[in-house]
């Protein structure tokens, strides 16, 4: 089966500020070097690994939020790399974003109908029953109040918001959802809530999930299949259980190694004291 969103030997460049002269070129900063990687529909590809390690550029190129120095992005088969004017717009209906602080991609100065309902208006397409009834059916599709279809950002909580971003990426059918860290800002019980209708929503839908992360606890919790980043490279690529399990990087075991653990001697002592009260 060939995959929903492919990415071969992607490159990003960024040039450093200040360092051309007269007679010498700006020097560049490689984020992203040769990245390569599959999403098939209904799975979920988490890149993960430290801050710095390229993973939010991969997700933003392969967006097409940011252009390409090198490689090729291929959206079902089509190569979508240099796409321009409307064929681009479509690209962008195709693949949605929901980013990392909720609060900061959402117009403060908007109602949650008019944010729920503006990638329809951009792509100018229809509203059946109008704006209002379309965003009352997206927010309770992802768990909101549709009575609170008139209230403003800042009245809602964190995972709330969170929550209207992902009800304005579903507005307009996509076939990639692009997670970028949308949980990493959130407490741990609202992440678990948030992961969850995601998984309920890509069973719905089928959509291909390209979820970016940093905590290997929520990763383990929603992805099909990992891809271990360092310094702009892949280095690891495998099914969930096969990286968290058997992983074959030096740099993967350090990641794993560095996940916070319960030793199994504290959490026996604790459940034989769950039920003494200290006086």
């Amino acid at each position: 089966m060939s995959p929903l969103l492919e990415a071969t030997d992607l490159v990003k460049e960024f040039p450093v500020a200040g360092t051309a002269g007269l007679f010498t070129p700006a020097r560049k900063f490689t984020a992203v070097e040769k990245v390569s990687f599959e999403l098939q529909a209904g799975q979920t590809l988490a890149l993960v690994g430290e801050s710095g390690s390229g993973k939010s550029t991969t997700a933003r190129l392969a967006a097409r939020l940011i252009d390409v120095t090198s490689g090729t992005v291929h959206l079902d088969g089509q190569d979508i790399t240099a796409l321009q004017g409307a064929d681009l717009i479509e690209v962008r209906r195709q693949v949605q974003v929901v980013f990392q602080d909720p609060f900061s991609s959402l117009n403060p100065r908007h109602t949650v109908e008019r944010i729920i309902t503006a990638p329809l208006r951009y792509q100018k397409r229809p509203m059946p029953g109008g704006a209002r009834t379309v965003a009352r059916g997206l927010m309770e599709r992802v768990g909101l109040n549709p009575d609170h279809v008139d209230r403003y950002p800042a009245q809602f909580s964190g995972g709330q918001a969170q929550r209207i971003g992902i009800a304005r990426a579903l507005a307009v059918g996509p076939r990639v959802l692009v997670c970028d860290e949308a949980v990493s800002a959130l407490d741990v019980s609202v992440q678990a809530a948030i992961i969850n209708l995601l998984r309920e929503l890509q069973r719905e839908e089928g959509f291909g999930c390209l979820f970016i992360a940093h905590d290997l606890a929520v990763v383990r919790q929603i992805a099909t299949r990992v891809a271990v980043m360092t310094a702009g490279r892949v280095v690891e690529t495998g099914e969930r259980d096969e990286v968290f399990d058997r992983p074959q990087h030096e740099y993967t075991r350090k990641l794993l190694a560095a996940v916070p653990r319960i030793r199994p001697e504290w959490e026996a002592a604790r459940r034989r004291n769950a039920g003494k009260v200290n006086v």
